[in-house]
């Protein structure tokens, strides 16, 4: 094949991996999951210019691999054709979890010949595993007669495609294997509230008006879709006109979410369009509207029937699907209704969850939904971070009681106070209606800097660098609105979280380079999980104490293989640009010589593959450890520089974790431990001529950014949302005065002493 050829093809299939707009077009053009699945190896087969491309899934009892799907096979075995773990191309790709390339299948050892599969004529195989967080789906295969056809391009690009798709066909495998199975369970009614108001401690500022919906509870009635006595059209052509309409509604939704939230990568919305058009979700609806039953009540039969499946199946995997046939049925039923969900299913209704994974958080804010109360979520948790990220107002809430009982009622959630008000009557309506536009209509105000800056200057002219905290590509729209041009913290763990899978490398470059072209200097900071932001796929298990256990570059150093694609995606994604990369909970000089190591190891690979890469980047550590502190002078003599986590390191210094309520009052960045560990490392930067800055909450506290720029240090790095507080106060603060309070707080011995020198010099 000649190179114009081939260079084409290259180009198509990194096509299918940013353009979901043609792989949700799969779903309107079947009805069941056959059909489904035979639409999806015709995409693949054109973008990968094939002649045959097959996809076997891995049954869950038997183990066996059975062949699904097929262009270019016998169509007639599907569903017949198994192959055993191991045995032959297609299954030995799956026993050893890696794409298996064989130019000539006839003289490869692995080969396996099938009678009446019609697969003699064929030359060249890829295998390529299907694998969701480290657990076998199945293998997709292409094969062509002629030679030799596939190379090291064809396999990324099989690979990536493979992991896009990976939650779409768990999807189907569940829904084949659940088939035949049938249970229900009595439907229990909520008791009323007996408590009007409650009080929470606001997380992500707003205000929510709606009615409230249990996402999950205490017991599997909770969980079951209910008519009520709201008016329903019954007809079987109001049922297929619903259908239709929320088809519609997931796809416009999908395609929004593709181009507001670049990270969510594949079809988020995939389960709630491939239930849609299984003949036997959607089919059984119909089949009991013909025999007379109201069309609301056949939703409402068979969406309840399917969580029952859920709830008693084995594998843990369907159970967290639950939610999204009840997604399914809310939203049938409104349009059933006549209700108007353009907005998505969720406008007008706050979420009420004791138990919300990022990825579920994401897909419920791209349905609109007004905000969010979490049981059982620290301040500082993912939760609360990704909230803030998307905008959504958000009240963390520790009483029991609350969630047991406000299912269905009108909720006001007042996330500036933290103050939730269940049934409240009119006059409190229409004060929250007017404090809402009021707030709306400021926020509005705020337009993107036409000519956004990193700098700014004390009233006595000291330049200081003020840079951004993002957790999503759409908080750069924040950064920049609010002056700054540069980030300083991407944490770049709410890609994997809000996806709660691990991203190929190519899904990961283009994401990266979308930030790059955006804005200057980035700094990323490689993967961080564990602690308070885990990772469901990442197995890490339950801890006693997850903030000293795996988390950070201890995960990365046990998982290398993940560690080595985010920092292969990074030096490609910077290829014709600087590439600022940190690596988190360094505990000393071992640590950081490690990840060096293995990030040189990175860009050897790459300059083997003649992949086009940043080979020079600049390598820093997080300070965050108090023995990070310890060994402060060496890490900044072998660092480009160093960041202070002053979250992290004021909670390991003090042993209080930041997220216990029961010590809350323990975390005090003002200890006076911890202001010597920032002066130490302060001191430090300056005599090995080591970038110092700092990253965290304590920035935003006046009193602690004098003390900084205080001790020297002038590089900052902030929540988008609190720069111009920052830069405000950094208008008016003198270098000299600010190290007079530095030098006087750190001659104090005690917290109160600090605290009090605080209240009395620097906050009149």
């Amino acid at each position: 094949m000649g190179a114009i050829e081939r260079t084409g093809m290259r180009k198509k299939t990194f096509d299918l991996l940013c353009n979901v707009g043609e792989l949700t077009s799969l779903f309107q053009k079947s009805t069941n999951i056959k059909g489904l699945l035979h639409l999806t190896v015709k995409i693949i087969s054109k973008h990968m210019q094939t002649e045959a491309c097959s996809i076997f899934l891995l049954e869950g009892n038997s183990q066996n691999l059975v062949l699904r799907a097929t262009v270019g096979l016998n169509a007639d075995m599907i569903g017949k054709l198994r192959l055993n773990v191991g045995e032959g191309i297609t299954g030995t790709s799956l026993k050893e979890s890696k794409p298996i390339c064989v130019p000539r299948g006839s003289e490869d050892p692995h080969f396996k010949y099938v009678q009446g599969i019609f697969e003699e004529k064929y030359e060249s195989f890829l295998a390529v595993p299907i694998i969701q967080s480290s657990k076998k789906l199945g293998v997709i295969v292409l094969e062509d007669s002629r030679p030799d056809y596939y190379n090291k391009h064809d396999i990324r690009a099989l690979s990536a495609i493979a992991s896009q798709l990976a939650t779409f066909l768990e999807h189907a495998r569940m829904l084949i294997e659940l088939r035949n199975t049938t249970k229900q369970r009595d439907t229990s009614q909520h008791t009323d509230s007996k408590q009007k108001f409650y009080r929470g401690r606001p997380t992500s500022s707003g205000i929510a008006m709606g009615q409230a919906v249990v996402v999950s509870g205490s017991d599997d009635s909770s969980l079951l879709i209910h008519v009520g006595e709201t008016e329903y059209l019954e007809s079987e052509e109001d049922f297929d006109s619903a259908l239709k309409k929320t088809t519609d509604q997931l796809k416009e939704i999908q395609a929004h979410l593709d181009e507001k939230l670049s990270e969510a990568g594949s079809l988020i919305f995939g389960s709630h369009l491939l239930m849609l058009s299984d003949e036997d979700f959607s089919g059984s609806m119909r089949r009991h509207i013909r025999q007379g039953l109201p069309a609301a009540e056949a939703v409402a039969k068979v969406v309840n029937e399917y969580v029952n499946l859920f709830i008693n199946s084995q594998n843990e995997n369907t159970q967290d699907k639950i939610h999204d046939v009840k997604d399914l049925g809310h939203r049938l039923l409104r349009n059933l209704a006549g209700h108007d969900v353009e907005d998505g299913d969720y406008s007008g209704q706050i979420v009420i969850g004791p138990n919300l994974l990022p990825s579920e958080i994401v897909k419920l804010s791209a349905q609109n939904t007004e905000g969010f109360v979490v049981y059982g979520a620290g301040e500082t948790s993912h939760i609360s971070i990704l909230a803030r990220s998307l905008e959504v107002p958000t009240v963390l809430l520790s009483e029991n009681e609350f969630y047991q009982h406000v299912n269905g009622k009108f909720l006001i959630l007042d996330a500036y106070q933290g103050t939730l008000i269940v049934e409240p009557d009119d006059e409190l309506i229409d004060r929250y209606v007017a404090l809402e536009k009021e707030m709306s209509s400021q926020h509005k105000k705020k337009v993107e800097v036409e000519n956004p800056s990193t700098t700014c200057s004390t009233y006595d002219g000291t330049t200081i660098k003020l840079l951004a905290n993002i957790n999503l590509l759409s908080d750069a729209k924040s950064a920049r609105r609010a002056g700054t041009s540069g980030v300083g913290l991407y944490r770049s763990e709410y890609m994997y979280l809000i996806r709660n899978d691990f991203p190929p490398e190519e899904e990961q470059v283009i994401i990266y380079k979308k930030l790059i072209n955006e804005m200057d200097p980035v700094y990323f900071r490689t993967l961080d999980i564990g602690g308070d932001k885990m990772l469901s796929v990442a197995n890490i298990g339950q801890e006693a104490n997850p903030f000293m256990g795996l988390r950070a570059i201890r995960y990365s150093f046990k998982h290398i293989d993940i560690f080595k694609t985010q920092l292969r995606a990074l030096l490609r994604a910077s290829a014709h640009t600087d590439l600022k990369v940190m690596f988190p909970l360094i505990a000393g000089v071992e640590d950081f010589i490690k990840a060096r190591d293995i990030t040189k190891q990175a860009i050897q690979e790459l300059t083997k593959e003649k992949l086009t890469h940043n080979s020079n980047p600049s390598l820093g550590a997080m300070v965050e450890l108090p023995s990070a502190v310890t060994m402060i002078r060496q890490l900044a003599q072998k660092a480009d520089f160093l960041s202070i986590g002053s979250n992290d390191l004021v909670q390991y210094i003090l042993g209080v974790d930041r997220t216990n309520e029961n010590v809350a009052d323990l975390y005090s960045v003002h200890h006076p431990a911890v202001l010597s560990a920032f002066k130490r490392i302060a001191d430090v930067g300056k005599t090995e001529g080591c970038l110092i800055s700092v990253c965290g909450d304590a920035v935003a506290e006046p009193a602690m950014l004098t003390f900084f720029i205080g001790i020297g240090i002038t590089n900052y790095s902030v929540d988008p949302r609190m720069i111009e507080v920052v830069r405000s106060h950094i208008d008016t603060l003198d270098r000299n005065e600010a190290a007079a309070h530095a030098k006087e707080m750190l001659a104090l011995y005690t917290n109160n002493e600090v605290s009090e020198y605080i209240k009395v010099h620097l906050l009149q």
